[in-house]
């Protein structure tokens, strides 16, 4: 027996389909499958459009410094780890994956950890040239 509150199945109502937006600027066809990223991560247009290819050597060149940085000065200040993570709100495997360059720092992050570490934001950036 059908519920009181469902429709009829032989309703004969207007069928909606939700169709996807074309592709493309001003009318022209995508050049392809559409990208779906759905890991997580932050990304650009440019990225997402195919128009911009990130320079991933020097990007993990950047991460691996700061993150050398950050291990150092935590070091020096005798912070653990889960203790510098709880000053700014993340968790201790956070902070280490920060500092094996495994993730990248966002410029708040940094802004917080330079912040807990009595440091400004361009000690992490000194000798990376």
């Amino acid at each position: 027996m059908v519920p009181a509150h469902a429709p009829p199945h032989h309703a004969s109502g207007p069928h909606h389909r939700f169709l996807p937006a074309p592709a493309g600027r001003l009318g022209r066809p995508a050049q392809g499958p559409s990208p779906i990223i759905d890991d997580g991560r932050q990304i650009d247009l440019e990225e997402a459009t195919g128009r911009f290819r990130a320079n991933e050597a020097a990007e993990r060149k950047l991460q691996s410094h700061i993150g050398k940085r950050l291990r150092h000065k935590r070091n020096e200040r005798g912070l653990s780890m889960p203790a510098l993570g709880k000053c700014i709100g993340r968790s201790g495997q956070q902070i280490q994956k920060y500092e094996f360059g495994q993730n990248a720092v966002k410029a708040a992050t940094l802004y917080q950890l330079a912040n807990a570490l009595g440091v400004t934001m361009a000690y992490f950036f000194e000798g990376l040239v």
